[in-house]
Parts: C-alpha cells; sequence; structure tokens
C-alpha cells in the first residue's frame, strides 16, 4: 500500500506539472495575442504599476515573497 500511494503520488504531481505547464502556455499565448491586437481592457493602465531602476526589486520581491505571480512587461519608451 505504501508503494502504492507513493505512485498515486507521484503520478498526481505529474498531472498538476503538465497542467500548469499547459496552462502556462496558454496564459502566455493569449497575453502575447491581446498585446499584438493592441487591446487592453478598460482601467488596464489604471492598474498597471511603472517599474524603474529604483523600484523593480523590491515591487517583485515583495510580490513573490507573499506568493503572488508577477508579470513583467518592457515596452520601449522614449528617452
Amino acid at each position: 500500500p505504501a508503494d502504492a500511494s507513493r505512485t498515486l503520488r507521484g503520478r498526481v504531481a505529474a498531472w498538476r506539472s503538465a497542467a500548469m505547464a499547459a496552462l502556462s502556455v496558454l496564459v502566455a499565448f493569449a497575453a502575447t495575442t491581446l498585446a499584438r491586437a493592441g487591446i487592453y481592457p478598460d482601467g488596464h493602465w489604471d492598474r498597471a504599476t511603472e517599474l524603474t531602476q529604483a523600484n523593480a526589486d523590491e515591487f517583485v520581491k515583495s510580490n513573490v515573497d507573499a506568493g503572488k505571480t508577477v508579470f513583467v512587461r518592457w515596452i520601449a519608451s522614449e528617452g
């Protein structure tokens, strides 16, 4: 029975990993598609955080430490 539970745990872990990988690819594809189309929901920029060299490390660290996911997108700007 102990070997069976390890096998089941292994299968569940493998399935979970595969599902998360598939979900990550799907989210990345959707985000890329929306970004290329230039389509953002109303108020998007009100919820976005501008990162600078002064605040980027702390912003990412504090969110990751809080168990959140951070998506950083670099946008070319003048200057």
